[in-house]
């Protein structure tokens, strides 16, 4: 038998040995035992009484002149100012969050004209003593403001908090897992996979709500209890079982 003809032969072996031995690949891998595995599910709370208060305070004037409701509008805030710095407040907690001209019209006839302008001028306000919200509350109202919202009561940190969440819900996910894999006559093994599947953070919880209109909001101290909240997790986590 010639060279060329013993190449040619060649060939078509190395081709089926290739494909014998992919084949009996493929029932080993078929045939290998699937790792036995376990998934449960996690539910952390943490309770915790809010350490913050925001309110809402707005004034609002209104008149002929601009100039002159301008002026009443801000000598008015400036009050305000004052209030809150002499409970503390530090500028970074204070911030405006509106401030609007509009016309005053009057319809006569199917005809409009204006009569004056309304300005009003808002803010926010971060209380970090919750124990003087109810104070600050009652100082404001005597400085003329038209609107005071709040407090709506919160967390300074609620990432912190949600964290703990989620370290609780992973250890409520072990603890589910060890008594059913000892129920199961198994021993559990490492993680193989975990999820975040859920969270809730409450929402600021408004207590108080009141429109002054120029006129003196009640002269005792408003009363402000803050509670207690609940920050939620959840998770999925998978076990390897021995």
């Amino acid at each position: 038998m010639n060279r060329n003809i013993q190449q040619t032969m060649v060939v078509p072996c190395l081709a089926i040995a290739l494909f014998l031995g992919a084949s009996s690949f493929s029932r080993a891998d078929e045939n290998s035992p699937k790792e036995r595995t376990i998934r449960v599910t996690g539910e952390g709370k943490v309770a915790a009484v809010p350490d913050q208060a925001e309110i809402n305070v707005q004034v609002q004037e209104e008149g002929t002149d601009l100039s002159d409701v301008s002026a009443s509008a801000q000598d008015k805030m400036k009050k305000v100012f004052h209030t809150l710095k002499t409970f503390g407040i530090e500028d970074k907690d204070i911030q405006t969050t509106s401030y609007n001209i509009q016309p005053r019209m009057k319809y006569d006839k199917g005809e409009s004209k204006r009569t004056g302008y309304i300005v009003s001028n808002s803010l926010k306000v971060v209380v970090k003593k919750i124990g003087d919200a109810g104070k600050i509350l009652d100082g404001v109202s005597g400085d003329g403001v038209s609107r005071v919202d709040g407090p709506s009561f919160g967390f300074s940190d609620p990432k912190k908090l949600q964290i703990e969440a989620l370290k609780a819900a992973v250890a409520d996910a072990q603890a589910k897992a060890e008594a059913l894999a000892q129920a199961a006559g198994a021993d559990l093994g490492k993680v193989s996979s975990i999820n975040q599947t859920g969270s809730n953070m409450p929402s600021p919880r408004p207590l108080y709500a009141a429109r002054m209109m120029g006129a003196v909001a009640a002269a005792n101290e408003v009363p402000v209890a803050e509670g207690q909240d609940e920050v939620t997790a959840q998770v999925e986590v998978v076990y390897s079982l021995k």
